[in-house]
């Protein structure tokens, strides 16, 4: 293609990214959606700097701090990231998909992806995904490039993706595996990864995670022992419904039409070699094949494979460009963007969301403020000194939407052994008078760990899909858990 209709393509993908940014941080501003409990607590990482935390790397946190420090505390603030860190990723798989076909295929992956589901859920919330998608996509597009040219320059880049995607999240290493299988296959990898400038990369990436090496080592390694509790293979079930149902929720996250076409696309590449679609294959088909042997020996989310998408997306797009009429893509175009406007309008009128059945999905975001705020209303109407909760995602909401009660907000622990960032930042160990907010379902076990515990209230706020959530509030003296006898 010429110059001129290479310029002319990307201007067609950035406009409509752009445009596609523009509402969906409008959709944000809009939005009455209440901060998801890991959103709460990552802008409470946020207050706090750091190197690490106990279950991410630090660039969540980061990120936080500087939207928030920019734009304040507000819940559009927090999540402001999303949208424009998921623009970048699509700008950077236009240029993957230049590289590897032409300008037409890119611009098509650019838009294909900017609209994708799982995206378009994504951009509405702060997740360690959205960084991790973003630096992914620009050591992937910076691999390329190094195998294609000689200079530094591009392994430097690749390396300090790898890096700051590692600081993102601990799924980038699947990274390291894209690029041994691409040089087995393609002679062009092969002889970017064997030369000095392979071990660069890594060596680049590792410098950059070295202060989260020594964050770990420094408080127990928690984030490695949290990364193994996730993945749970100590209580293997070995079940194939559990495969079958993280596999089904793909069709969801990279949309049916997509899925299929990435399929087709493995399929034409197992009978005709072509080492461009073969490099993307190493990057995208590792990390989903993963997941799935993990959703098999345990369970898995339906996020977790998301890194494969930025290579698959490429390959699902040109297989369908390689059909005369296209009448595929215009139908994971079409059927993508209307997901796309259904969640927005969910999301600026949550309420929408019962009509077609989907109230359930948006629970976790709903009744927070009122829920905490009245859980403050007690906290002024008697002398308290500390409130104490011991559920990981109420006492982060409460350190949000609960900031104004002007009390210590401790997180109570049964043992001594840290199980979240709470549990290890601000235990409870002791108080004279607490404020305890607990689940009814908690109570067995966390009342017998004071001397006592009177009931003073309930607090219940309706939330989607017809559920209650509801908080008993007691009024607790004489703490003597395992804390209080350190």
């Amino acid at each position: 293609m010429t110059p001129a209709i290479d310029r002319r393509l990307y201007n067609i993908a950035a406009a409509v990214i752009a445009a596609l940014t523009i509402v969906r941080i409008a959709v944000l501003v809009l939005s009455p959606l209440e901060l998801y409990p890991d959103e709460a607590q990552y802008w409470f990482w946020a207050q706090h700097p750091a190197l690490g935390y106990f279950s991410k790397p630090p660039m969540i946190g980061w990120i936080v701090w500087l939207t928030t420090s920019a734009f304040g505390d507000s819940e559009w603030a927090i999540r402001l990231s999303s949208p424009l860190l998921h623009a970048g990723t699509a700008l950077f798989i236009y240029g993957i998909a230049k590289r590897l076909s032409d300008s037409r295929v890119g611009m098509w992956s650019a838009i294909a992806y900017i609209t994708l589901p799982g995206l378009s859920y994504s951009s509405g919330l702060v997740s360690t995904d959205v960084p991790l998608l973003f630096f992914w996509s620009m050591a992937l597009y910076a691999f390329i490039r190094a195998s294609e040219d000689r200079s530094w320059r591009w392994p430097v880049l690749c390396g300090v993706g790898f890096g700051l995607g590692l600081m993102s999240k601990y799924a980038m290493l699947y990274f390291v595996l894209g690029a041994l299988i691409a040089a087995a296959l393609i002679p062009k990898a092969r002889k970017l990864v064997l030369s000095w400038r392979g071990p660069a990369i890594l060596l680049i990436g590792l410098a950059l995670l070295a202060p989260n090496i020594w964050w770990n080592w420094a408080h127990g390694f928690p984030t490695v022992g949290h990364t193994e509790s996730n993945a749970d293979w100590s209580h293997a079930r070995f079940n194939v419904m559990s495969a079958l149902t993280f596999l089904g929720g793909q069709f969801g996250v990279f949309g049916p039409v997509m899925m299929v076409a990435f399929a087709a696309s493995l399929w034409k590449l197992a009978r005709a070699r072509d080492d461009r679609d073969l490099l993307l294959a190493a990057f995208a088909v590792p990390p989903i094949l993963i997941i799935i042997v993990q959703a098999f020996i345990s369970e898995a989310n339906a996020n977790w494979a998301a890194t494969g998408y930025v290579a698959a997306t490429p390959l699902a797009v040109g297989a369908m460009l390689s059909i005369v009429r296209r009448w595929p893509l215009y139908l994971s175009l079409a059927f993508d963007s209307l997901v796309m406007v259904v969640l927005w309008i969910i999301a600026v009128v949550p309420h929408s969301a019962g009509l077609i059945g989907q109230g359930n999905a948006f629970k976790r975001e709903e009744g927070w403020r009122k829920l905490c705020l009245s859980v403050v209303e007690e906290a002024w109407n008697r002398p308290y000194d500390t409130v104490a909760v011991a559920n990981r995602s109420v006492i982060a909401e409460m350190l949000y939407y609960g900031k104004s009660a002007m009390l210590p907000i401790r997180m109570w622990d049964g043992d001594t052994h840290d199980d979240d960032h709470f549990q290890m930042t601000i235990p409870l160990t002791g108080g004279r008078r607490i404020l305890l907010v607990l689940y009814p379902s908690e109570e067995r076990t966390v009342l017998p760990t004071f001397d006592s515990a009177t009931k003073v209230g309930s607090v219940s706020v309706a939330v989607g899909g017809h559920h209650t959530r509801t908080l008993d509030l007691f009024d607790a003296r004489g703490f003597h858990g395992a804390r209080a006898r350190r």
